[in-house]
């Protein structure tokens, strides 16, 4: 089984025309040295999240096996609003605005990799 790539999550959620609410899984393993200073990041980061208009759930959890792994778990109102979460208006006048959070996910060398993708609900909204 071939793994889902971040490009490929992009572009179906630029074209679905599922409106329901939708969770993620993602996977940011971390070089061991950087693993302590991220987990910092993501405590400060994570509220700022939580804030955003249609999030429903968000939060990082440390690998049981692998302490420089950590699993993203995350609930929307809507794929238009994990988009928006993913774009540059996000988090206005915050340090935290748009592009910034992946910036510095980058430069602790934290690479995502999408594990799911799940409609909220059994329903076919």
């Amino acid at each position: 089984m071939s793994k889902v790539t971040f490009e490929e999550t992009l572009e179906w959620f630029n074209t679905t025309d599922y409106t329901g609410a939708i969770g993620l899984t993602v996977k940011f393993p971390v070089p061991e040295e950087k693993a302590e200073a991220f987990a910092v990041f993501l405590k400060d980061y994570i509220p700022y999240v939580l804030k955003e208009e249609g999030c429903i759930d968000f939060g990082f959890q440390r690998d049981w096996k692998k302490p420089n792994e950590f699993w993203l778990t995350e609930r929307w109102a809507s794929v238009k609003i994990l988009l928006a979460h993913l774009g540059p208006d996000s988090r206005k006048n915050t340090k935290y605005e748009g592009n910034k959070p992946l910036e510095i996910m980058a430069e602790f060398g934290a690479k995502p990799e999408p594990a799911a993708i799940y409609r909220i609900g059994l329903g076919d909204e």
